[in-house]
C-alpha cells in the first residue's frame, strides 16, 4: 500500500504533464496541483517567470514612464521586473509541489512525451493521464524581409537589442509595432515610420480609439506609411553588428534608411517541433495560423488533451489562463463547469502611452450588425479625479438606442486597461445604462466616467432624436412645470399649454420669435441665455444647425410637449 502511494509521486508517471511554463501553462499547473495531482512543467527556459509574450514591451513601457533616457536605465527596470516576477513564479510553483522539468517535451504517442533534459542528460520516457498544450506563440515572418540582417528584429528578437534605435522603421501597424513606436520614440530615437499595407493602425479599434491613437503618434512626430508593402530589405553600406545599417525599399520606390527594422506582423501557434503529428490520427487538428483548433473548454478532441493559451488562438495572458482554468476543472472538477456560460465579453488592452483599452463592440460592428445603437463620450477632464490630475483621456460608451443595454466601452488614457474591466462586466452581464446608474464606486476615481456616460446615455434615451441634449433638456423643464400647474388648477394638460402658448405669443401672430420665448420664460422665473434660446426654437422646429428657425409655431412648441400626447 505504501509503495503503491509512494509510486504516484515519484518515477516517470505523471498525472499531469503541462508542456510550456507561460501565464496559461503555470495557471493549468497550479489549478491541478491546487487539486493534489501531480504535475510536470516542461519548459526549456532555466527561469520561469510565467510572463506572457509581451512582457518585454511593458517593462520598456515602464522604463520610459520611470524617466529612463539610456539604455542601461531601461534595463535596470526591466531586470528588475523580471528577477520579482520569477521569484513571484517561484514561490508558486513551490507552494504547489509542481515538479519542473527544464527541457523539451516531444510528444510519441497518444499518452508517452520524450523529454530531453536541457543539461544533456539522458532523455525520459514520461506518461501521463492528462496533457496540456500551453506552448505559446512566434513571431510571424514574412518575405522580404532577411532576419539574418544586422538590424533586424522580429517581436520575439527584439528583446535581444541592447541599445536605443536612433532610426526606427515598423513593420505592421498593429498593437505591437504600435507600442514599441512609442515607446523607442519616447526614448529618444530620431525617427519612427510606421508602415502597413491595410489603411488602417489596429483595425480592431473603434474609431474614435484608432483616431486617438494616430494623434498621439502624430503629436511625437512618428509617421505612418499606409497601404504600402516591402519591396526589398537589404544591408546598408558599410553595416555591421555593431553599426546596423537597413535599407528598405517599399513599393512606389520610396527608400527608408534605418539602423533597426522590428517587422511585427502578427504571430503564430508554436506549434511545430512537439510530436503533435502523433495526435492528429486521433482527431488533433492544427488550424489557419498553425494554431491548435480546440473546444469551448480546450479540447483538442483526443481524451485528456487541451491546449490553452496563444497556441490555441488564446491571444491575450489573461484569456489564455481563463482557457486553462477551465480546461482544468473539466477534467478534474466536479462537472459544475458544464452548466457555466463563461464569461462571452473580453477586455483588451493597447500598452501605448497613454493606454487603449476596450470591451465589447465598435460602432463599426453594431452598425454591420443592423443593432440600434447610439455613443456618450466623457472626457476625463469631466471628472473629479480628472480635474486633480489633468490627465487627457476619454471613455466612449456604445448602447442600445433603445433598451440603454450597454454594447461597448472603450477608453484611452492612463489606467484604461484597469478601468475597463468593470465595462466588460457589464457588457457581459447584459447590463444596461441604468444598472451602471445604480453601482456605486468609490469617490474621486476614474470609475466615475462610468456614471457620467450612462448619465448622458439615459437622457438621449428620453429625448430620442434630439439634436441638442441641452435644448431638449430645457423643454422638459417647462414640460414639468407645465404638468404641475395643470394639477394646481384643475384643468387638463392640452388646456395649460394652449393657455401657456398664449402667454407667450404676446402678438397674437401665431409664431413665437426668440425673444418672445425668453421674455416669457423669464416671467416664468426660467433664465436661459440667447444661445439656449435659440437651441429650444430650432429644437422644437426640428431645424439642424446649419439650418435658420427664427420662429416656433403652436404645433412644433406641442411636439416639445409630450405630456400632451
Amino acid at each position: 500500500f505504501i509503495k503503491r502511494m509512494a509510486s504516484y509521486n515519484i518515477g516517470t508517471d505523471y498525472e499531469l504533464l503541462v508542456l510550456g511554463a507561460g501565464p496559461a501553462g503555470v495557471r493549468a499547473a497550479t489549478e491541478a496541483a491546487g487539486r493534489g495531482v501531480r504535475v510536470g512543467l516542461i519548459d526549456f527556459k532555466a527561469s520561469i517567470s510565467g510572463a506572457p509574450t509581451g512582457a518585454h514591451s511593458k517593462c520598456l513601457r515602464e522604463g520610459v514612464l520611470a524617466g529612463a533616457k539610456t539604455w542601461d536605465e531601461v534595463e535596470q527596470v526591466a531586470e528588475q521586473a523580471m528577477k520579482m516576477a520569477v521569484a513571484a513564479t517561484s514561490r508558486q510553483l513551490r507552494t504547489f509541489w509542481i515538479e519542473v522539468l527544464t527541457g523539451k517535451g516531444e510528444l510519441q504517442e497518444e499518452k508517452k512525451l520524450l523529454f530531453t533534459p536541457a543539461d544533456g542528460s539522458v532523455p525520459r520516457l514520461l506518461t501521463f493521464e492528462c496533457l496540456v498544450i500551453a506552448t505559446g506563440s512566434v513571431a510571424n515572418r514574412f518575405p522580404p524581409v532577411n532576419f539574418n540582417l544586422p538590424g533586424v528584429y522580429d517581436s520575439d528578437t527584439i528583446a535581444s537589442m541592447r541599445r536605443i534605435p536612433k532610426r526606427l522603421v515598423v513593420q505592421g501597424a498593429g498593437i505591437i509595432g504600435l507600442e514599441y513606436s512609442l515607446i523607442f520614440k519616447k526614448l529618444g530615437a530620431e525617427s519612427v515610420i510606421v508602415v502597413d499595407i491595410f489603411d488602417k493602425v489596429v483595425p480592431m479599434l473603434d474609431v474614435s480609439l484608432q483616431k486617438a491613437c494616430k494623434a498621439v503618434m502624430r503629436n511625437h512626430d512618428i509617421e505612418f506609411v499606409m497601404k504600402s508593402k516591402f519591396q526589398h530589405v537589404e544591408a546598408g553600406e558599410g553595416s555591421t553588428d555593431q553599426d546596423p545599417k537597413v535599407v528598405v525599399t517599399l513599393e512606389g520606390g520610396r527608400r527608408l534608411e534605418c539602423d533597426c527594422l522590428l517587422s511585427a506582423c502578427g504571430r503564430s501557434g508554436m506549434t511545430s517541433g512537439i510530436g503533435l503529428e502523433a495526435l492528429q490520427s486521433k482527431g488533433l487538428k492544427i488550424g489557419g495560423g498553425k494554431f491548435i483548433q480546440v473546444n469551448d473548454h480546450g479540447g483538442t478532441g483526443v481524451e485528456g488533451v487541451y491546449a490553452v493559451g496563444d497556441c490555441a488562438g488564446g491571444n491575450l495572458a489573461t484569456v489564455g489562463q481563463a482557457m486553462a482554468t477551465r480546461a482544468i476543472r473539466v477534467h478534474y472538477g466536479s462537472g459544475m463547469i458544464m452548466n457555466e456560460a463563461g464569461s462571452k465579453c473580453k477586455p483588451f488592452g493597447v500598452w501605448t502611452i497613454p493606454e487603449l483599452a476596450w470591451a465589447g463592440i465598435n460602432e463599426e460592428q453594431a452598425a454591420k450588425d443592423d443593432i440600434p445603437h447610439a455613443s456618450v463620450k466623457v472626457d476625463f477632464s469631466s471628472t473629479v479625479r480628472g480635474c486633480v490630475t489633468q490627465e487627457k483621456g476619454f471613455l466612449k460608451l456604445i448602447y442600445h438606442s433603445d433598451t440603454g443595454l450597454v454594447l461597448g466601452i472603450h477608453l484611452c488614457g492612463e489606467n484604461a486597461c484597469d478601468l475597463v474591466n468593470f465595462g466588460a462586466e457589464a457588457v457581459c452581464n447584459g447590463d444596461t445604462v441604468y444598472d451602471m446608474l445604480q453601482f456605486v464606486f468609490p469617490a474621486v476615481t476614474y470609475h466615475e466616467l462610468y456614471h457620467l456616460a450612462a448619465a448622458e446615455a439615459k437622457l438621449r434615451i428620453m429625448h430620442k432624436g434630439a439634436s441638442s441634449l441641452e435644448a431638449a433638456c430645457a423643454w422638459q423643464k417647462v414640460e414639468h412645470a407645465l404638468q404641475r400647474a395643470s394639477k394646481d388648477e384643475g384643468r387638463s394638460v392640452k388646456d395649460m399649454l394652449t393657455m401657456a402658448f398664449k402667454y407667450f405669443d404676446e402678438d397674437s401672430s401665431g409664431f413665437i420669435t426668440p425673444e418672445q420665448l425668453k421674455s416669457a420664460l423669464q416671467g416664468l422665473g426660467m433664465n436661459f441665455d440667447d444661445g439656449q434660446i435659440k437651441d429650444m426654437v430650432q429644437e422644437a422646429m426640428g431645424a439642424h444647425d446649419d439650418e435658420t428657425s427664427t420662429t416656433s409655431t403652436s404645433s412644433g412648441y406641442s411636439t416639445m410637449m409630450k405630456a400632451v400626447d
